[in-house]
């Protein structure tokens, strides 16, 4: 009788606390699918900054720039010193990192991984655009997942890359 309550108890708090959630994303605007084809406007991503003035247990400026050129792979705008076409250059700032923990994340506000990095987008000198990007993955994001510290950095280069191609 007792572990058929119990596991009542524990079905109805967990219905209860997942359905709660809405599963927001922080400024993160979905563009349209863009094929891995050849642009004739490439981009160099030239430098990526940790501005935080925080030593972190992960690369963050390893993988901010790896997630930056693998987007600019995809869209086929990745420079190269054979590229031809119109140059552009990006610099990335990291401007805050939270890793946060997986079992914090069972928790509201308890380990959420938050990244903002701010880039600018420039013409050789000329800047073009600032572009900014936040994502936070929190409350029932990724729960089967450990290495959502690892999928932000991924998220917001796509973000950024998106807005990035819109400038141009």
């Amino acid at each position: 009788m007792y572990g058929k309550l119990r596991f009542l108890a524990i079905v109805s708090i967990a219905v209860l606390l997942f359905s709660c959630h809405r599963g927001s994303r922080d400024d993160i605007i979905q563009g349209p699918f863009v094929p891995a084809i050849s642009s004739p406007t490439k981009i160099q991503v030239v430098d990526v900054s940790n501005d935080t003035h925080q030593v972190f247990d992960v690369d963050v400026i390893g993988l901010l720039w790896t997630g930056l050129d693998d987007s600019l792979k995809k869209r086929g705008m990745y420079w190269t010193k054979d590229s031809g076409g119109k140059l552009y250059t990006l610099e990335a700032h990291v401007v805050q990192y939270k890793k946060g923990t997986h079992p914090g994340r069972l928790v509201p506000k308890l380990g959420d991984t938050v990244l903002v990095v701010k880039c600018e987008l420039k013409d050789g000198d000329r800047p073009i655009a600032s572009i900014e990007s936040r994502r936070k993955i929190g409350f029932g994001d990724m729960l089967l997942s450990r290495e959502a510290w690892r999928a932000v950095f991924s998220e917001v280069a796509e973000d950024l890359v998106n807005q990035a191609t819109r400038k141009i």
